[in-house]
């Protein structure tokens, strides 16, 4: 998985409404995908809603990605970090977190609507 690869992927979104989710029941943002960009380790979405508004919405390079039929997957599992790595996933595996982001261990889904 390269960078470029994931910024066409998201070209294909551009000027769309997408709902971006973890639990389809349950998005976690939704909106017209105006803009995005690199921020560091970060994609920095710019959302419009409903109302009219401009949202920025920043969400971390993923450890694997995969396209679909319009929707893009970006993979934050453990697994996918470790890459068959017995030890770096026991490490992962047992780190103590206070607070853990929502995207820990699992799959987010950017989906054109």
């Amino acid at each position: 998985m390269k960078f470029e690869s994931i910024e066409k992927d998201l070209t294909h979104l551009l000027l769309r409404d997408i709902i971006i989710y973890i639990n389809p029941a349950k998005p976690l943002k939704q909106g017209k995908l105006k803009l995005f960009k690199v921020k560091d380790f970060y994609f920095s979405l710019t959302l419009e809603n409903e109302k009219g508004d401009l949202k920025q919405y920043e969400i971390p390079f993923p450890f694997n990605s995969k396209l679909g039929h319009m929707h893009i997957e970006f993979d934050y599992r453990v697994e996918e970090f470790a890459k068959n790595n017995e030890f770096v996933l026991f490490k992962t595996k047992v780190l103590n977190f206070e607070k853990k982001s929502k995207l820990y261990n699992n799959i987010v889904v950017l989906s054109a609507v």
